[in-house]
């Protein structure tokens, strides 16, 4: 067998771990290595860019012991059969025990993707306290240039990782009249998924009634969302609502303006595209989207608003007024994936 990558795609209330693992595989595939992705249940994403995944009992906090005890066997017998000397293991943000320690036993290196968290805890320092400090090396993103070892640990500044889309057809109808308005709250399975939503539908019907603006608003719940959406009957607004865009479209072309949270993925693809956008911070354990907004905010086609339908409204009403031709300065896509992915293939080599 070639060259192979493995990783555990966590998938219970976001995308951003099987996104990103996803742009470093694909890199990785390009380069002639093969992947494989373990998985609690099947992700769409992962299917859309034709990779392989392996169903693996998740962990479910307040599981008996016992019962833990049993799905940790099932997790450890199946990865045992699929996990073969040569393999790289990447982790992205949490570190899969039974990948890990298997990964340990067969001697195959191991790398881990690190995102800025709250307590901005040092990445060697996370490992360590949840005992993976045998990983050969952690991926700190948006941090080119950095170069260290720490408690026997490289660490490695990489640009930030965003993933190649498929196409880029629109995800509009050609009749969808008036202004095109994105909602969309990432993986939607976090907590204030459900409110937010209904704070930014609230908040463009209240706009659109303030200035008799014709509108079509496309909610993306994403595919993990589990509560209810609600809109006042308004003759201005037509709404939509899909649980999740393939890869093969954007949700950006044809987009006039998009009403979003702050998860990294998201922020990585707004600077990108430059279509408009308000930002509302949702509230994470770890992930903090309010210091990751303040970087947008020397960006005049982002505005950052709190969670209140009227503030994202007036928001919105803002983002209008701008005047027409305005620049909209955007990035380059960055190599953040191409990155690791090198790196990866350096660590096989060894």
């Amino acid at each position: 067998m070639g060259n192979r990558v493995l990783s555990f795609a966590l998938n219970k209330k976001g995308m951003g771990h099987a996104s990103r693992l996803v742009a470093v595989h694909s890199v990785l595939r390009e380069l002639g290595w093969s992947s494989s992705f373990f998985v609690g249940h099947e992700h769409r994403i992962v299917a859309d860019y034709g990779f392989e995944q392996i169903v693996i009992p998740e962990r479910t906090y307040g599981d008996p012991p016992s019962l833990e005890a049993r799905k940790s066997d099932i997790r450890r017998a199946v990865i045992r059969e699929v996990m073969t000397d040569g393999d790289v293991v990447l982790h992205d943000v949490v570190v899969h025990p039974e990948l890990y320690e298997l990964g340990m036993t067969r001697r195959c290196h191991q790398g881990y993707i690190y995102r800025e968290r709250k307590d901005q805890a040092d990445p060697t320092a996370v490992l360590r306290a949840v005992e993976a400090s045998a990983v050969d090396v952690a991926y700190v993103l948006g941090r080119a240039g950095l170069s260290d070892v720490r408690h026997g640990i490289r660490v490695m500044g990489v640009p930030d990782v965003v993933r190649q889309r498929l196409g880029d057809e629109s995800m509009w109808e050609p009749g969808d009249p008036g202004l095109r308005v994105l909602v969309t709250s990432g993986g939607g399975g976090h907590d204030d998924a459900e409110s937010f939503l209904n704070s930014a539908i609230a908040g463009i019907a209240r706009m659109c009634t303030d200035r008799a603006l014709r509108t079509t608003v496309r909610v993306v719940t994403g595919p993990y969302f589990r509560g209810g959406l609600a809109l006042k009957p308004n003759p201005y607004v037509s709404l939509r609502v899909t649980s999740y865009v393939d890869p093969h479209h954007s949700l950006y072309a044809d987009t006039d303006i998009i009403v979003s949270q702050g998860g990294y993925n998201t922020v990585q693809e707004l600077k990108l595209v430059g279509v408009p956008a308000v930002a509302v911070a949702g509230e994470r354990m770890l992930d903090d989207q309010h210091a990751r907004l303040a970087e947008l905010t020397a960006r005049d086609h982002v505005m950052v608003s709190g969670s209140a339908p009227e503030e994202i409204g007036k928001r919105l009403a803002a983002l209008l007024d701008t005047p027409a031709g305005t620049t909209i300065a955007t990035t380059p896509r960055p190599s953040g994936a191409e990155a690791i992915a090198r790196d990866i293939v350096r660590l096989a080599e060894r």
